[in-house]
């Protein structure tokens, strides 16, 4: 006899003083609102097929009282679903919200998944994500990796990766990435390099570090790759166009 999927709604506080502009981003992603109140008390859902239902709650003290919550949505087709909010966010706001709150990431690869990260204007994160497979494994076997590199950049690149695209750490990820380039470069492959000038060029972006951000990009495309390096790159050459087209 087959039955129902329980079905698992998240609630999470949301400033009172922003709560239309908070449902405003839900709403330029493609989300309809299925709920919506203002008295006695600030209440909301909005729901999108093939991702689901989200409920918020208006605080009125949101600095000193409210949670910042999070969750993870696992998909099966994380790649169409980023397209189709990119998109819709394109369309509504004419641009990308890439940084500040509200903020929508690019799709990154991490050690156990592909996933896009998504922030909204109180600050609450919602991860889209579509694993690569058994995330404990996975994350074991990337633990092992990065233990038996011998380059210390590399070890560096790799943390600050996870800082970045896991985390959203962008100032632990550009400190990690600082000392990586001023003591260890020496010790790293062009290919290794290149992808690290982009995660630079990527978080000085973030972080409103125009300047910073145009010469890291200038200094990846500087780097000389290999015909085959560059074929292998070619998913990070393509992020590259993105973040000198966001900062120019």
């Amino acid at each position: 006899m087959n039955k129902e999927q329980p079905k698992i709604t998240p609630f999470y506080d949301c400033d009172y003083q922003l709560f239309d502009t908070h449902l405003e981003f839900y709403t330029a992603m493609g989300f309809t609102i299925t709920y919506y109140q203002k008295a006695p008390y600030r209440f909301a859902s909005v729901e999108r097929a093939g991702i689901g239902e989200f409920g918020f709650y208006g605080v009125k003290k949101f600095e000193e009282e409210g949670n910042k919550g999070g969750c993870y949505v696992q998909v099966p087709n994380v790649r169409e679903v980023y397209e189709e909010l990119k998109a819709n966010l394109k369309s509504y706001y004419g641009k990308i919200p890439t940084k500040g709150t509200p903020r929508f990431s690019r799709l990154n690869k991490t050690a156990e998944d592909w996933r896009v990260n998504i922030t909204d204007a109180s600050g609450n994160c919602i991860i889209i994500g579509e694993p690569l497979g058994d995330s404990t494994e996975l994350m074991a076997a990337e633990e092992a990796r990065v233990k038996a590199l011998t380059s210390k950049f590399e070890k560096a690149y790799a943390q600050a990766y996870r800082f970045a695209y896991s985390k959203e750490d962008f100032l632990a990820a550009r400190n990690t990435l600082e000392v990586a380039f001023l003591k260890f470069h020496q010790d790293a492959s062009n290919e290794v390099l290149f992808k690290a000038k982009v995660l630079q060029a990527e978080v000085f972006s973030f972080l409103d570090q125009k300047s910073l951000a145009e010469k890291s990009v200038q200094q990846a495309y500087e780097i000389e790759l290999k015909l085959a390096e560059k074929e292998t790159l070619k998913e990070t050459f393509q992020k590259l166009e993105e973040i000198k087209e966001q900062i120019s």
